[in-house]
């Protein structure tokens, strides 16, 4: 719970809401003092002076000793409840109205000695002691009834229009949280989606410029991949022919780096040609049904360390692009073994499956990546060593290529590595991606 509001009260909107609540509790709680100070009912002042004559008046006419039937006939036609104790007299006119004893009072300041004033919940008491006997009148609190309803009526009031206030404020505000939305989304690489706000306030105007500002890095990155897509087709050719070339000279060592380094762009080529594809969507994938763990041998034993290579792999059947799935495996296996070259211990690749999702690992027990760098491998071109030299590495585009193709099957890649532990890296692809 804690840890909720913690990440809510990072929201504008949350804490506005917030300081909203706070501000009307405050307020309810300032009148309702104000008003049960101004309702607090002044016995001395207000009902004493004018009530206690009359009392006076009634008890008279009751009597002494008092007559029980002209006391209920009293009561009965008079705004109050009443009972009479003392000498043989134990009388109410309410079963409601408790033995004198049972209530708190306290003396009625002078002149009025003999009279007692207390109030037990709502109600007002007037107890008057005369000779041998103690009258208990209930004073009547209708007088109160019509203001503390009007102030009932007037607090509802209040409530509906703070109530009205806050779903103004939060309709004013919710485009503050659809375009959080979006531009989280625009940092995961959704620029397809568009925010509409009516009118021609500020907030409309902030939503265009989020919405002209991702059609202008949409139209960015697909100009940078169709460049990218053109050069690398076009260098195809020129690459060729000069592989054919350097073949037809004759054999010496320096022929054999050369060939060597055309083949290296040959790869780099096919690999931008692929990712690019892939990231593009321009190639649907060719699904077909085989069998996850003779694809995975099948790599291995075509690989020139399948000697370093451990598996262990459960027997899986999955609609998949067989061709791609053999690069992934290809690429971690390649990144496995170079970054692992120095060390002895086996590269150990698992193919496990539980209810709902497959596991291809491939771990190594090379000099491990550190933590800030771990995001960012599967960026393209993306190298924690990046001087880019021949012995510590490619182009950065193997992992960059393994999360598209993961990707486009549904399923996600995820590094785990540390300095001096090695590195694993972790494919995992629903079972129900076809």
């Amino acid at each position: 719970m804690w840890n909720y509001l913690q990440k809510k009260w990072q929201s504008l909107v949350f804490r506005l809401l917030f300081y909203f609540l706070i501000s009307i509790l405050a307020l309810a709680i300032v009148l309702g003092i104000s008003f049960s100070k101004r309702l607090k009912p002044h016995v001395e002042n207000d009902i004493l002076p004018n009530v206690e004559r009359y009392i006076e008046y009634l008890i008279d006419d009751i009597g002494l000793p008092p007559d029980l039937a002209v006391a209920q006939r009293l009561a009965d036609e008079l705004p109050f409840e009443l009972r009479i104790e003392g000498q043989g007299v134990n009388w109410s006119s309410s079963p409601n109205v408790k033995a004198v004893e049972a209530y708190d009072y306290e003396p009625a300041p002078p002149p009025y000695d003999g009279v007692y004033i207390g109030h037990h919940r709502r109600a007002q008491y007037l107890m008057i002691e005369k000779p041998g006997y103690r009258y208990l009148f209930v004073v009547d609190n209708s007088f109160r009834r019509g203001a503390e309803r009007r102030h009932g009526f007037l607090f509802l009031f209040l409530g509906l229009l703070l109530f009205l206030l806050y779903l103004a404020i939060r309709r004013m505000f919710r485009p503050i949280e659809v375009m959080s939305r979006q531009i989280h989304r625009i940092g995961e690489g959704d620029l397809e989606q568009s925010i509409e706000v009516p009118g021609k306030g500020e907030l409309a105007q902030l939503a265009a410029g989020i919405n002209r500002m991702s059609a202008q890095i949409k139209s960015m990155l697909e100009s940078k991949s169709g460049l990218l897509l053109a050069i690398s087709h076009e260098l195809r050719s020129p690459i060729t022919r000069m592989r054919v070339n350097l073949e037809l000279l004759e054999e010496s060592e320096i022929q054999q780096k050369l060939i060597d380094d055309i083949r290296e762009m040959e790869t780099l080529v096919a690999t931008i040609l692929e990712s690019e594809k892939l990231n593009s969507g321009h190639a649907p994938l060719n699904l077909e049904r085989c069998d996850l763990a003779e694809l995975i041998q099948e790599v291995v034993l075509s690989h020139d360390c399948r000697d370093r290579i451990e598996t262990d792999l459960s027997p899986l059947e999955l609609e998949v692009d067989r061709m791609r799935i053999k690069l992934l495996v290809k690429n971690l296996i390649d990144n496995a073994c170079h970054y692992s070259s120095a060390s002895k211990d086996p590269i150990e690749i698992t193919l496990k499956c539980d209810r709902d999702s497959l596991r291809i690992e491939v771990k190594d027990q090379g000099s491990g990546i550190a933590a800030e760098d771990i995001p960012r491998l599967t960026e393209a071109f993306y190298r924690s060593d990046s001087s880019r030299r021949r012995d510590t590495g490619g182009y950065g585009l193997g992992l960059y290529l393994c999360r598209l193709i993961s990707e486009a099957h549904g399923g996600q890649i995820r590094i785990e590595s540390g300095p001096g532990h090695g590195t694993r890296v972790i494919f995992t692809l629903p079972l129900d991606n076809s």
